[in-house]
């Protein structure tokens, strides 16, 4: 377990600013920058949640929830880079999926590249299945988890 989950704050950009060095989070989640207007579309939307999770002071993921139409909850993490591969990133997922307010979601997706085996584990190992045995044009696959 996570020793706690922060909504995410404007302060907390500078974090997610360090883990922006990291070539793995730039080409993953590049479509977040600017880092200022993606906080503020966050901030302005009600139906989308950020928490940024720590073990004592060091942060260690942060978790994206998009709930879309029919109560389907869109999911996305960044595991701080210098702790990959150290469960981090299931144990936030988990965390989210049990978090109180989003008890209503019915129905959780996530678009992972296919060349992203470490994220398409992570979350297979919590119960997501991809939609299709085949990733789409783009080159993603769709996990799903009911």
């Amino acid at each position: 377990m996570m020793d706690r989950m922060e909504r995410l704050q404007e302060e907390h950009l500078a974090i997610l600013k360090t883990w922006f060095q990291d070539a793995e989070v730039q080409k993953r989640m590049e479509g977040m920058e600017p880092l200022e207007e993606w906080y503020g579309f966050v901030k302005e939307n009600d139906s989308y949640f950020v928490w940024i999770a720590f073990m004592g002071e060091q942060p260690v993921g942060v978790a994206m929830v998009e709930i879309e139409e029919g109560m389907e909850g869109s999911i996305g993490l960044i595991v701080n880079p210098s702790l990959r591969h150290r469960g981090y990133g299931k144990t936030l997922l988990r965390e989210v999926l049990e978090h109180e307010e989003l008890s209503g979601v019915k129905r959780w997706i996530a678009g992972i590249e296919e060349d992203n085996v470490a994220c398409l584990r992570c979350f297979e190992a919590v119960g997501f299945e991809k939609e299709a045995p085949e990733p789409d044009e783009d080159g993603f696959f769709l996990l799903v988890r009911q």
